[in-house]
């Protein structure tokens, strides 16, 4: 018993330290030219709608992707395989990315708009296949403790790239096509390090292989997963999926409107955004120790209603932020809302799936998700045209403390039925 038990903790201790530098290997990749995605779509020539498709689109072929994504997974023996393959091949996107400029310049930011689309569909089937691994590989003791440090990590590294890529990207291009080829620099220093993050992955233990069921196809999976007398079964998966629901699509809304309002509102240059970028990630760094220590001593439904009423205040503080240092400063209360958000939901998803087919389930609620997030940028892109970009920004306030009191009463009625 014993030496189980000494086994088990170097075990966890192992996949700890390579959890980390999977997460480190891939905010580098990722903080080195996502937060610049709609400035660089700006210096191609995109309009504000090619800007809100850079959010809506990727969410459109999740849609079609998440569910037959998680059967393939689920149903393909060596679970680890799989995802790391198709974690390679959302990666690769990034090359393709590197040759934007080399087309007609009339083209070029629906070329952009459709790759970053695309992109995502590898990249949502490799995210619910890694939360799913994850969820193989820690158990609830040990995943909090998990995910936080992976964070924690993750943060410091997303803020040095950040600062450093902002930097590089301002003061070292002296013109508009240079600073283009800077970014097809980053496009292809981005794929060569997430090259790390696909390694790591393969690194980890006690992913678990799938349990395929012979004959099985993927409409019997899926009709199974669906068939009411299976679905309605899971009322605390459905009620937290509801709930959910209700507060992406208020958050979604935000996503143009809070590029928008930097980029072409308030003019911010690279050096700006990755201000905004780091302010952020400085919060976010010092908040997820803490909302991992509140969550376990008061509860994850609790804390999630706080994270997200704090998230829900976040687009009225753009609405008043005059100017970029405002808006620099409000980011670091955002970034502590969000950080907050992201752990807790994470979390509780791991807690209302069922054991018995996770991916799929995981996979159905990413889709749903999705679809939400279809719709949700194109129409605070129509509310900011038929009105002003203020009065869109109050709408998605309010409608994501409509999220926010849904999980507060969700926290009740869990709290009640305990």
């Amino acid at each position: 018993m014993g030496n189980k038990l000494i086994f088990r903790e170097k075990l966890v201790r192992y996949n700890i330290k390579i959890n980390i530098f999977n997460g480190i290997a891939a905010i580098i990749a990722t903080n080195l030219v996502n937060p610049y995605f709609v400035k660089f779509a700006e210096r191609i020539g995109a309009s504000d709608y090619q800007i809100a498709y850079l959010s809506s689109l990727p969410a459109l072929i999740s849609v079609f992707a998440l569910i037959p994504g998680g059967i393939l997974i689920d149903n393909f023996k060596d679970k680890k395989k799989i995802t790391g393959s198709i974690i390679f091949c959302h990666k690769l996107f990034y090359l393709f990315l590197a040759f934007v400029p080399f087309f007609n310049k009339n083209y070029q930011p629906w070329i952009f708009v459709l790759l970053v689309g695309f992109m995502n569909l590898p990249g949502s089937i490799s995210i619910i296949g890694f939360q799913s691994s994850i969820g193989d590989v820690f158990n609830i003791r040990d995943r909090g403790r998990a995910m936080g440090l992976r964070n924690k990590y993750s943060t410091i590294f997303g803020m040095l790239v950040a600062f450093v890529s902002g930097q590089l990207l301002t003061r070292v291009p002296n013109t508009n096509g240079e600073t283009i080829v800077l970014y097809q620099i980053f496009f292809i220093i981005a794929f060569l390090i997430a090259q790390m993050e696909v390694f790591s992955y393969f690194k980890l233990r006690g992913i678990k292989s799938a349990k395929r069921v012979t004959g099985t196809s993927y409409w019997e999976s899926l009709k199974h997963i669906l068939h009411k007398d299976n679905l309605l079964k899971q009322k605390p998966f459905l009620i937290f999926t509801g709930c959910s629901l209700l507060f992406h699509f208020g958050w979604q809304m935000g996503w143009p409107l809070f590029n928008l309002y930097a980029v072409k509102y308030l003019e911010a240059n690279e050096i700006w955004l990755s201000a905004i970028t780091i302010a952020s990630s400085i919060s976010s760094f010092l908040a997820y120790p803490i909302w991992a220590k509140l969550a376990d001593r008061k509860g994850n439904s609790m804390m999630l209603s706080i994270a997200t009423f704090g998230m829900a205040i976040t687009p009225i503080l753009y609405a008043i932020s005059g100017s970029l240092l405002s808006l620099v400063l409000f980011n670091i209360i955002i970034g502590i809302s969000v950080s907050g958000t992201v752990l807790i939901l994470f979390n509780i998803l791991l807690e209302v799936v069922p054991d018995k087919n996770r991916t799929i389930y995981i996979a159905l609620y990413n889709t749903l998700i999705n679809i939400s997030a279809t719709f949700s940028p194109i129409i605070g892109v129509a509310i900011k045209d038929k009105f002003t970009i203020y009065v869109a920004l109050i709408v998605v306030g309010c409608l994501r403390m409509i999220g926010s009191i849904a999980f507060f009463i969700r926290n009740k009625v869990v709290n009640n039925g305990n």
